[in-house]
């Protein structure tokens, strides 16, 4: 698929204006539920993609295991 500029996005949302825009997807959901649970689809799946990518946790794995390896290193009487 070709990369959309913003020049092509510009252009898909004008002509959805002009196709009726929110009322042009009711009718679509009435008249072609197969299409337009297709673009649902898309739709939530690039939602889910975006709020997955902000629940990363961040942590030092390096420094982490050094304080582990400490505490396994010192003797049973220090613990």
């Amino acid at each position: 698929m070709a990369k959309l500029t913003s020049e092509i996005l510009d252009e898909i949302k004008a002509s959805f204006e002009r196709v009726g825009g929110e009322a042009y997807l009711d009718e679509l959901a009435m008249r072609d539920p197969p299409t337009f649970c297709r673009l649902l689809g898309l739709v939530v799946q690039s939602e889910i993609k975006a709020e997955m990518a902000t629940k990363i946790n961040h942590f030092n794995l390096g420094g982490e295991m050094a304080k582990a390896n400490f505490r396994l290193a010192k003797p049973e009487d220090d613990k």
